[in-house]
């Protein structure tokens, strides 16, 4: 339990760390933010034992796509100044703190994002068999993945979807290109590859 509080305390300080001392990534602490709510939504509905858990279900499934969107964050690594052409780094430190604040919350929000999925479910106690879950795993991943699509090329953020739902469902049903097409089966084929690895460090942690 202490391990829960210690990590809710230290994405609250880097959120606030973001806003209020960055300039240029300041952007990451809503980015965090918002990839921590299902985090929460997940642990609330995990907790309570009544029919109230439920409300956190959608919630959580609305801001999901928050978290495999931090993987595309790491694309401002090409904005750091550490690197010339030919395989030459530089040794700039501020360069490389920018580097540790856009890495470190990415890979620790995404893992515990996504591993939380295999936890919902089986809280929810359905009798999923193996194809089940990958079933279910690929069409979460294809949902999230539109998500990030039209996050990242549209624009659209989470909260339009309660304040302009319609403009949404529109883009997430429509507007489809061959690029969406190949960047919606990339990320989902990238999202699988992260739970196949997740689940494979937590069949081989039952085995020790």
């Amino acid at each position: 339990m202490k391990k829960i509080y210690v990590f809710h305390f230290s994405v609250l300080i880097y959120i606030l760390f973001m806003h209020f001392t960055q300039t240029t990534f300041s952007f990451m602490g809503l980015n965090v933010f918002l990839a921590w709510l299902p985090i929460l939504f997940a642990q609330l509905f995990l907790k309570l034992r009544s029919k109230w858990q439920w409300l956190f279900a959608p919630l959580w499934l609305l801001f999901f796509p928050n978290v495999p969107y931090l993987m595309t964050d790491l694309f401002h690594f090409a904005s750091l100044d550490i690197y010339r052409r030919g395989g030459h780094f530089l040794n700039n430190s501020s360069g490389w703190w920018s580097y540790l604040l856009l890495l470190l919350p990415a890979l620790l929000m995404v893992f515990i994002g996504m591993a939380q999925v295999f936890k919902l479910f089986s809280a929810v106690k359905w009798k999923w068999r193996l194809p089940q879950k990958i079933g279910g795993l690929a069409i979460l991943a294809i949902l999230s993945s539109i998500a990030v699509y039209i996050g990242r090329f549209d624009r659209v953020h989470s909260i339009e979807l309660l304040v302009h739902p319609w403009r949404v469902l529109e883009l997430l049903v429509g507007n489809w290109s061959a690029g969406k097409v190949q960047f919606v089966l990339m990320f989902s084929i990238l999202q699988l590859g992260i739970w196949g690895l997740i689940y494979f460090l937590q069949q081989d942690a039952g085995e020790e």
